[in-house]
Protein backbone atom coordinates (compact mmCIF):
# COMPACT_ATOMS: atom_id res chain seq x y z
CA UNK A 1 0.00 0.00 0.00
CA UNK A 2 1.55 3.57 -1.15
CA UNK A 3 0.89 5.72 1.80
CA UNK A 4 1.73 9.17 2.88
CA UNK A 5 0.64 10.58 6.06
CA UNK A 6 1.33 13.75 7.51
CA UNK A 7 0.41 14.08 10.80
CA UNK A 8 -0.12 17.12 12.28
CA UNK A 9 -3.34 15.99 9.87
CA UNK A 10 -3.32 12.34 8.68
CA UNK A 11 -2.66 13.07 4.80
CA UNK A 12 -12.18 -9.85 10.84
CA UNK A 13 -12.66 -11.37 7.64
CA UNK A 14 -13.28 -15.27 7.41
CA UNK A 15 -10.25 -16.61 5.84
CA UNK A 16 -10.94 -18.68 2.89
CA UNK A 17 -7.93 -20.39 1.46
CA UNK A 18 -7.62 -20.84 -2.60
CA UNK A 19 -8.06 -24.41 -3.46
CA UNK A 20 -7.88 -25.79 -0.09
CA UNK A 21 -6.42 -29.53 0.55
CA UNK A 22 -10.15 -30.81 0.46
CA UNK A 23 -10.33 -29.43 -3.51
CA UNK A 24 -6.62 -29.76 -4.39
CA UNK A 25 -6.07 -33.47 -5.22
CA UNK A 26 -9.13 -32.77 -7.42
CA UNK A 27 -7.22 -30.28 -9.58
CA UNK A 28 -5.78 -31.21 -12.70
CA UNK A 29 -1.91 -29.88 -12.94
CA UNK A 30 -2.91 -28.28 -16.45
CA UNK A 31 -5.45 -26.20 -14.66
CA UNK A 32 -3.61 -24.01 -13.04
CA UNK A 33 -1.46 -21.39 -14.03
CA UNK A 34 1.32 -19.64 -12.09
CA UNK A 35 2.67 -16.40 -12.62
CA UNK A 36 5.52 -14.50 -10.99
CA UNK A 37 4.09 -10.76 -9.85
CA UNK A 38 5.62 -7.56 -8.16
CA UNK A 39 3.01 -7.09 -5.09
CA UNK A 40 5.32 -7.05 -2.26
CA UNK A 41 4.04 -4.62 0.26
CA UNK A 42 6.55 -1.63 0.41
CA UNK A 43 5.82 -0.67 4.07
CA UNK A 44 5.81 -4.26 5.33
CA UNK A 45 8.04 -6.32 2.40
CA UNK A 46 7.57 -9.12 4.25
CA UNK A 47 4.26 -9.57 2.44
CA UNK A 48 2.09 -9.32 -0.49
CA UNK A 49 -0.11 -5.83 -0.73
CA UNK A 50 -3.43 -7.09 -0.20
CA UNK A 51 -4.88 -3.48 -1.18
CA UNK A 52 -2.85 -3.62 -5.22
CA UNK A 53 -3.07 -7.60 -5.68
CA UNK A 54 -7.27 -7.31 -4.49
CA UNK A 55 -8.25 -5.40 -7.79
CA UNK A 56 -5.95 -7.74 -9.74
CA UNK A 57 -7.71 -10.81 -7.97
CA UNK A 58 -11.11 -9.57 -8.55
CA UNK A 59 -11.20 -8.50 -12.03
CA UNK A 60 -9.22 -12.21 -12.78
CA UNK A 61 -12.30 -13.90 -11.18
CA UNK A 62 -14.50 -12.09 -13.28
CA UNK A 63 -13.39 -13.52 -16.43
CA UNK A 64 -15.58 -16.89 -17.63
CA UNK A 65 -12.43 -19.02 -17.91
CA UNK A 66 -11.07 -18.52 -14.16
CA UNK A 67 -12.47 -20.73 -11.83
CA UNK A 68 -10.31 -18.50 -8.64
CA UNK A 69 -7.26 -16.69 -8.50
CA UNK A 70 -4.94 -15.88 -5.64
CA UNK A 71 -2.22 -14.67 -3.85
CA UNK A 72 0.62 -16.15 -2.03
CA UNK A 73 1.76 -14.56 1.38
CA UNK A 74 4.81 -13.19 0.20
CA UNK A 75 3.24 -11.68 -2.65
CA UNK A 76 5.31 -12.79 -5.31
CA UNK A 77 3.15 -15.50 -7.26
CA UNK A 78 -0.43 -15.38 -8.45
CA UNK A 79 -2.32 -18.64 -9.10
CA UNK A 80 -4.59 -19.19 -11.33
CA UNK A 81 -7.08 -22.15 -11.14
CA UNK A 82 -8.94 -22.38 -14.84
CA UNK A 83 -12.58 -23.33 -14.93
CA UNK A 84 -12.67 -27.23 -16.66
CA UNK A 85 -14.35 -25.67 -20.09
CA UNK A 86 -12.03 -22.80 -20.39
CA UNK A 87 -10.40 -22.58 -23.98
CA UNK A 88 -6.66 -21.72 -24.57
CA UNK A 89 -8.29 -18.23 -26.43
CA UNK A 90 -9.88 -17.48 -23.04
CA UNK A 91 -7.51 -18.15 -20.55
CA UNK A 92 -5.23 -15.67 -22.86
CA UNK A 93 -7.61 -13.02 -22.96
CA UNK A 94 -7.40 -13.54 -18.87
CA UNK A 95 -4.11 -13.46 -18.30
CA UNK A 96 -3.92 -10.63 -20.31
CA UNK A 97 -4.66 -8.72 -16.96
CA UNK A 98 -1.81 -10.14 -15.20
CA UNK A 99 0.69 -9.33 -17.78
CA UNK A 100 -0.26 -5.78 -18.07
CA UNK A 101 1.04 -5.41 -14.66
CA UNK A 102 4.12 -6.88 -15.96
CA UNK A 103 3.88 -10.60 -14.60
CA UNK A 104 5.47 -12.91 -15.70
CA UNK A 105 4.08 -17.09 -16.09
CA UNK A 106 6.53 -19.22 -14.70
CA UNK A 107 7.18 -22.49 -16.19
CA UNK A 108 9.68 -25.74 -16.21
CA UNK A 109 11.24 -26.47 -13.05
CA UNK A 110 10.43 -23.06 -11.35
CA UNK A 111 6.61 -23.94 -11.94
CA UNK A 112 6.70 -27.59 -10.70
CA UNK A 113 8.59 -26.43 -7.19
CA UNK A 114 6.04 -24.02 -6.78
CA UNK A 115 2.81 -26.03 -7.95
CA UNK A 116 3.68 -28.38 -4.84
CA UNK A 117 3.31 -25.51 -2.65
CA UNK A 118 -0.34 -24.44 -4.46
CA UNK A 119 -1.62 -27.40 -4.03
CA UNK A 120 -0.29 -28.06 -0.52
CA UNK A 121 -3.45 -25.54 0.05
CA UNK A 122 -1.39 -23.07 2.83
CA UNK A 123 -1.90 -19.91 2.92
CA UNK A 124 -3.39 -18.65 -0.35
CA UNK A 125 -5.54 -15.58 -0.36
CA UNK A 126 -8.10 -15.13 -3.07
CA UNK A 127 -10.20 -11.58 -3.79
CA UNK A 128 -11.54 -10.26 -0.75
CA UNK A 129 -9.46 -12.19 1.38
CA UNK A 130 -5.99 -10.13 0.49
CA UNK A 131 -7.66 -7.65 3.26
CA UNK A 132 -6.10 -10.30 5.79
CA UNK A 133 -2.69 -9.31 4.17
CA UNK A 134 -3.97 -5.20 4.83
CA UNK A 135 -4.73 -5.99 7.96
CA UNK A 136 -1.31 -7.23 8.93
CA UNK A 137 0.38 -4.42 7.21
CA UNK A 138 -1.56 -2.34 9.52
CA UNK A 139 -0.18 -4.15 12.13
CA UNK A 140 3.37 -4.07 11.04
CA UNK A 141 3.33 -0.37 10.52
CA UNK A 142 1.45 0.33 13.85
CA UNK A 143 4.32 -1.61 15.68
CA UNK A 144 7.25 0.12 13.94
CA UNK A 145 5.92 3.85 14.77
CA UNK A 146 5.60 2.48 18.18
CA UNK A 147 9.09 1.83 18.26
CA UNK A 148 10.53 4.58 17.02
CA UNK A 149 8.34 6.54 19.62
CA UNK A 150 9.58 4.26 22.27
CA UNK A 151 13.43 4.85 21.22
CA UNK A 152 13.34 8.70 21.83
CA UNK A 153 10.96 8.79 24.97
CA UNK A 154 9.80 5.97 28.27
CA UNK A 155 6.23 4.54 27.29
CA UNK A 156 4.55 2.34 29.58
CA UNK A 157 3.30 -0.89 28.64
CA UNK A 158 -0.70 0.17 28.65
CA UNK A 159 0.42 3.25 26.47
CA UNK A 160 2.56 1.44 24.13
CA UNK A 161 -0.35 -1.52 23.82
CA UNK A 162 -3.10 1.55 23.42
CA UNK A 163 -1.02 3.77 20.85
CA UNK A 164 -0.25 0.52 19.09
CA UNK A 165 -3.96 -0.49 18.30
CA UNK A 166 -5.17 2.91 17.63
CA UNK A 167 -2.42 3.26 14.96
CA UNK A 168 -3.14 -0.17 13.42
CA UNK A 169 -7.05 0.50 13.57
CA UNK A 170 -6.41 3.67 11.77
CA UNK A 171 -4.54 2.19 9.09
CA UNK A 172 -6.73 -1.15 8.61
CA UNK A 173 -9.38 1.16 8.15
CA UNK A 174 -7.50 2.97 5.09
CA UNK A 175 -6.37 -0.07 3.85
CA UNK A 176 -9.37 -2.53 3.88
CA UNK A 177 -11.91 0.19 3.71
CA UNK A 178 -10.98 3.32 2.12
CA UNK A 179 -11.48 5.21 4.97
CA UNK A 180 -9.86 8.81 4.50
CA UNK A 181 -7.74 9.83 7.28
CA UNK A 182 -7.02 13.21 5.86
CA UNK A 183 -8.48 15.65 8.76
CA UNK A 184 -7.50 13.37 11.79
CA UNK A 185 -4.45 14.76 13.50
CA UNK A 186 -2.19 12.83 16.35
CA UNK A 187 -4.15 14.73 18.71
CA UNK A 188 -7.22 13.45 17.38
CA UNK A 189 -5.65 9.68 17.63
CA UNK A 190 -3.38 9.73 20.86
CA UNK A 191 -3.80 13.34 22.62
CA UNK A 192 -5.85 10.84 25.51
CA UNK A 193 -3.13 8.48 26.69
CA UNK A 194 -0.10 10.74 25.59
CA UNK A 195 1.62 13.80 26.86
CA UNK A 196 2.24 17.10 24.88
CA UNK A 197 6.21 15.50 23.95
CA UNK A 198 5.28 12.33 23.36
CA UNK A 199 2.77 13.39 20.87
CA UNK A 200 5.84 15.34 19.49
CA UNK A 201 7.70 12.74 19.22
CA UNK A 202 5.16 10.39 17.55
CA UNK A 203 4.41 13.16 14.44
CA UNK A 204 8.41 12.91 14.11
CA UNK A 205 7.95 9.52 13.74
CA UNK A 206 5.40 9.69 11.06
CA UNK A 207 7.00 12.51 8.96
CA UNK A 208 9.50 9.67 8.41
CA UNK A 209 7.21 7.88 7.20
CA UNK A 210 5.36 4.43 6.88
CA UNK A 211 8.51 2.41 5.50
CA UNK A 212 10.95 0.55 7.08
CA UNK A 213 13.84 2.59 8.05
CA UNK A 214 17.29 1.72 8.05
CA UNK A 215 17.66 -1.40 10.75
CA UNK A 216 13.77 -1.64 11.19
CA UNK A 217 11.56 -4.63 10.36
Amino acid sequence: MKTKLVFVAIGGLAFTPLATAANTTELQPDRISLFEVALRCPAAPQIGCGSSAKPILLKLEQESSVSEAGLNPAGTIVAVVWKVDSTSKARDKAAVILKEGEAKEIKGKPRDKELTEFLSGRGWYRGADVDRLSEEEASIIAARLVNRVQAKTALANDKAERLRQVLADTFRKMFTEGQNQKGLSVQDLAGGFLDEKQIAILKEAIQKGVRPLDGEK
